[in-house]
């Protein structure tokens, strides 16, 4: 026999049939949506509808393809709604526990559950009225033995119900809560068993806000917490906790991404020595409350290699304070590592006069150090100080970021001693061609026809922003954006009447585009 004959008989398989491929299939199906505005430390992005439905007839088809497809179909939820559809049908489940059918699940139906729970690896936990079943767990302490993710973030629900998800798989955990007057026992309790329960857990989100005097109670026993945990490299807090905590917290090497409130007051009890060295292992970190120049006390010319910072001010900073700051952040050790600056907030002031009295105002000179971080991806500042640019200045700045993809530089007051205009955005573009969300104050009254810069078409910025720009004609702007910058989307808020009309020329424009493919 030929090897032609043979492999003219020789039986075909099915490519479903070949785990890595099938694999490869079900990953596709258990993608989410994309979402821009998707924020990872407050949701869970589960798999789209479609490729939910698409798991669940795979998971029918046959008994080769059903454990796999559930695996995948359980691996993410965002409520407990799926589980108790099994239980009951979808009207009573949507109804909710004051509904009459709703009942505490049987023993049977325990079975059921069980019979999904050991599937699922994440989980978001936002809809109060559907963990009321938690109560009656006949599995606890550990309902969902592989949970490795919980987002816990309802409205108004005990924290008791967490303490069936809790187990030793858990890697990720986020809690956002606010407590009332007289709640923080369970909270307690529940905090001092977090390390003991949870012992490989790698990142913390730790958002409490306690009214009352209960915060009191629960800082020290807060503080305990977080500094008992050995395995963690992730840490978000937005809670009171002590000095002691704090000084874990700054001067360990444990975490690479550490974001954390700190109160003024604290800076001083830290008692920093000048050889310490403040996130010494950390590649991101966030800092939200103090002012720059406490800030700027916190960083180092030497072992401090971060890629990308976050800082929410409480109070403006002057032009002075802002140099001193850059240039410390800007300094050489990292110039090749930093990626990502952040700076926003600060209180508004309302005149230029003020402003201008204050030396607040932020100038070319001022941001100058910032030309040296070759690999700067995100740059955003977005505070109550004025930026004072024109376009020369903005693309003398710009020819040290050749890597950017996003700009942001706003202030929340109009008042400027110079503007940037719409010819400077064509000269920004060309020389930072990766740039995909731009953010600018700048003048827009005089819409350029002629001249250097016309001939550039960027389809590669897909946002553009300009809160408080002055304008004169939304016509004749939103056909500029048109002709140069062909990807813009056209949605946008908080902008003036006459910017918004610009945004419903561009929405109308690709509208009948559309129609009339």
């Amino acid at each position: 026999m030929t090897s032609t004959t043979m492999s003219l008989t020789r039986p075909k398989r099915n490519p479903l049939y070949v785990v890595d491929i099938f694999h490869v299939i079900l990953d596709c199906l258990s993608e989410p949506y994309p979402d821009s505005d998707y924020d990872d430390l407050v949701e869970l992005r589960t798999p789209r509808e479609d490729g939910r439905r698409a798991l669940a007839a795979l998971a029918q088809t046959c008994h080769m393809f059903s454990e796999p497809s559930l695996n995948c179909l359980w691996r993410k939820l965002a409520s407990f709604r799926p589980l108790l559809r099994c239980l009951f049908p979808a009207d009573i489940v949507d109804a909710g526990p004051e509904g009459e059918n709703l009942r505490p699940p049987s023993l049977a139906q325990w079975s059921i559950i069980y019979r999904y729970s050991h599937r699922i690896h994440e989980l978001q936990v936002c809809d109060d009225g559907h963990l009321f079943f938690l109560e009656y767990s006949v599995f606890e302490p550990n309902l969902l033995p592989n949970l490795r993710v919980l987002i816990w973030n309802p409205v108004d629900l005990s924290i008791a119900f967490m303490r069936p998800l809790l187990g030793p798989k858990l890697v990720s955990f986020k809690l956002d809560l606010n407590i009332e007057p007289g709640d923080h026992k369970e909270l307690t309790s529940l905090l001092k068993t977090l390390p003991s329960h949870c012992p490989e857990l790698q990142s913390a989100r730790l958002a409490i806000f306690p009214n009352g005097h209960d915060g009191e109670i629960i800082s020290p026993i807060l503080s305990q917490v977080v500094c008992g945990f050995k395995k963690l490299d992730f840490l978000d807090v937005h809670a009171a906790i002590d000095r002691v905590a704090m000084r874990h917290l700054i001067i360990s090497p444990q975490f690479a991404q550490l974001f954390i409130t700190i109160q003024q007051s604290q800076v001083k009890e830290l008692s920093l020595l000048p050889s310490d060295t403040p996130f010494s292992g950390a590649k991101k970190i966030g800092l939200f409350g103090l002012d720059l120049g406490s800030i700027t006390g916190l960083l180092r010319s030497e072992g401090q290699m971060f890629s990308s910072t976050e800082f929410h001010l409480g109070v403006p900073p002057t032009s002075q304070l802002t140099l001193s700051f850059l240039t410390m952040l800007a300094s050489h050790p990292r110039r090749s590592s930093l990626q990502s600056i952040n700076l926003y907030g600060g209180d508004s002031y309302t005149t230029h006069s003020e402003l201008e009295d204050l030396q607040y105002i932020l100038s070319h000179d001022t941001l100058k150090p910032l030309i040296f971080l070759r690999n700067l991806r995100e740059l955003k500042i977005d505070l109550s100080n004025p930026i004072s640019l024109d376009d020369e200045e903005l693309v003398n700045l710009a020819r040290g970021w050749p890597l950017l993809h996003t700009l942001q530089l706003v202030s929340n007051n109009g008042a400027s001693a110079k503007h940037l205009t719409l010819q400077g955005l064509l000269f920004l573009v060309v020389i930072c061609p990766n740039l995909e969300s731009v953010d600018l104050c700048l003048d827009a009254g005089q819409v350029p026809t002629s001249g250097v810069g016309m001939d550039v078409r960027n389809a590669t910025v897909k946002e553009l922003n300009f809160p408080r720009s002055p304008i004169n004609d939304p016509r004749l702007v939103a056909d500029f954006l048109l002709k140069h910058f062909p990807s813009v989307q056209g949605d946008h808020v908080e902008c003036t009447e006459k910017w918004e009309r610009v945004w419903q020329y561009l929405k109308e424009y690709k509208s009948s585009l559309q129609n009339s493919t």
